[in-house]
């Protein structure tokens, strides 16, 4: 049952579900527990190759059929070490791999449509920006739905080169995929009251890179021109952050040059670029292969978003802007009203295994320099003991520890420390404990293992699991109702909401801030 897929449960119940969108209408159906589906509803036109998203224009009308398959996700590289032993079906669905992942899956409770105006959650799922869909089997919705009469609706956006190549000669403005979600940000507040969503109770989940795109999200809300407000008045960063800001344009040139060459391409040839962005040129596949053999070097086989001065502002740098208060400040006057962010105990061991086996201190250093700058990567490995040499399994806890502190255990802290410091309504937990089944292979606490108590994934969770995961989200969910309650942060930044060992929930003191902030020695502006 663990692996039945939302589109299984659709086929099998054969109840459709009609609703009526400013764009026509949209049939789905009903999963096995009741709960009413919509699956690959567009919120865009189809995407050209490197250009930013268009919205529906006001005629656009969907298509006449039923909106209850898997049948696509975002084209992406298969070298995903953290999805080992994972079906490949499980992370992306039963479908296809399109350069248009532009759709979101939408799930009501089971009283829809004779009830509406639920409370709306949109999850962006993780994956380092890299891999992943709306249809991995951890984001499916129909049981967390049921559970708390809420809306789930789960974001399609663009991954690895195609969501986020970036260039200033020739000019790519890169961070497609967050401007993706951006838009289907857009699209759901507009719409969501078809499928019995509430359009003033938005909270945007996210998970690893969906947390990371999530602070991405309200770094850009927070510099709306005067008078727009933020599409979501909460927010959930689950296990990562920023901790800096992204390479410019400039800086990820020789991403482009390393990609145009990986695929055949002279980078300084003046049509590069359009035979780059032409599919009939350069199939997505060949720039897919490019990623997965290393065609492009280690050090270019990541993308990620890009400091442009127009998606993600400059003037003053992001992290000053962060530090000072001042997003805090314009946060709050745009209508976000609470943030929730917070890590697991053992976030190291999935980051340990992201990228196979590491066989050298300089194979640890060149995988980090996929995500951070030299001098970085130079400053915080001094910070961690040498280790044993000729051993994979010491070099690869080397890289998941530092890799670990720097995408979740550090940022996740200097987020809560500097909106904590500016009056912000936030929650900081901890996660200490999750369902031994889902890390049987490892026994870790670690990255992504909790996916399955937020989502309530019944056919996950076994026994007393049940309880443990309806006590958490309830406690969680009342501690967010008394912060927007109280207009500001009613616990410091160095204490938590913990969800131990022994599966009891209560407020601790963070016994590892020392030891996760020791990284800011390394931080411009923090030293």
């Amino acid at each position: 049952m663990a692996r039945v897929h939302l589109q299984e449960e659709l086929l099998k119940t054969a109840v459709p579900v009609t609703v009526e969108t400013r764009f026509g209408f949209v049939r789905g159906g009903r999963a096995g527990n009741g709960a009413a589906a919509f699956l690959e509803v567009p919120y865009a036109l189809p995407p050209r190759r490197f250009q930013d998203p268009e919205p529906l224009p006001t005629d656009y009308q969907y298509e006449d059929k039923d909106y209850i398959h898997e049948a696509s996700y975002c084209v992406q590289p298969r070298n995903d070490g953290q999805a080992v032993g994972v079906p490949f079906e499980d992370k992306v669905g039963l479908g296809q791999p399109t350069e248009n992942p532009l759709f979101v899956n939408i799930v009501a409770p089971p009283s829809f449509p004779a009830q509406c105006n639920f409370p709306v959650k949109v999850y962006i799922h993780g994956g380092f920006l890299q891999f992943g869909s709306p249809h991995g089997l951890s984001g499916q919705a129909q049981y967390i739905a049921a559970e708390r009469s809420e809306v789930w609706v789960n974001i399609g956006y663009r991954l690895s080169a195609f969501g986020f190549l970036a260039c200033d000669e020739p000019k790519i403005s890169g961070n497609f995929g967050f401007k993706d979600q951006w838009l289907a940000m857009q699209w759901i507040k507009e719409n969501i009251s078809a499928f019995g969503g509430d359009p003033a109770d938005i909270q945007l989940y996210g998970l690893s890179a969906g947390a990371h795109s999530v602070h991405q999200l309200l770094h850009h809300v927070s510099r709306l021109p005067e008078g727009q407000v933020s599409p979501f008045r909460s927010a959930v960063l689950q296990s990562n952050a920023i901790i800096m800001p992204p390479k410019d344009p400039a800086g990820l040139r020789p991403q482009f040059h390393a990609l145009c060459r990986a695929v055949g391409l002279d980078p300084a040839a003046p049509d590069a670029l359009s035979k780059l962005s032409d599919p009939t040129h350069i199939s997505a596949s060949a720039i897919v292969r490019a990623i997965e053999t290393d065609a492009t070097g280690p050090e270019y086989g990541t993308f990620r978003g890009c400091l442009d001065g127009e998606w993600f502002a400059t003037t003053p740098s992001p992290m000053e802007w962060q530090r000072s208060g001042q997003l805090a400040h314009a946060l709050k006057t745009r209508g976000v009203r609470s943030i929730v962010v917070g890590d697991l105990t053992e976030e190291w061991y999935l980051y340990s295994i992201a990228h196979g086996e590491i066989h050298s201190v300089e194979e640890v250093k060149s995988n980090l320099e996929r995500y951070y700058p030299a001098d970085f990567v130079g400053a915080v490995m001094k910070m961690w003991d040498p280790v044993p040499e000729g051993s994979s399994a010491n070099y690869m806890r080397l890289f998941g520890e530092i890799a670990a502190t720097a995408q979740v255990h550090c940022p996740v802290r200097i987020l809560a420390r500097d909106l904590i410091n500016a009056g912000f309504p936030v929650l900081r937990y901890e996660i200490a404990w999750t369902p031994e089944q889902v890390r049987q292979s490892h026994g870790y606490v670690t990255h992504a293992t909790d996916r399955c108590l937020w989502a309530f994934r019944l056919p996950v969770l076994e026994g007393d699991q049940v309880a443990v995961a309806r006590a958490w989200l309830n406690v969680v969910a009342r501690e967010v109702d008394e912060l927007e309650a109280h207009g500001g942060a009613k616990h410091a930044a160095g204490q938590i909401l913990a969800l131990t060992k022994d599966k009891q929930i209560e407020w601790q003191d963070d016994k590892l801030w020392d030891l996760h902030m020791r990284m800011l020695s390394a931080l411009p502006g923090e030293r």
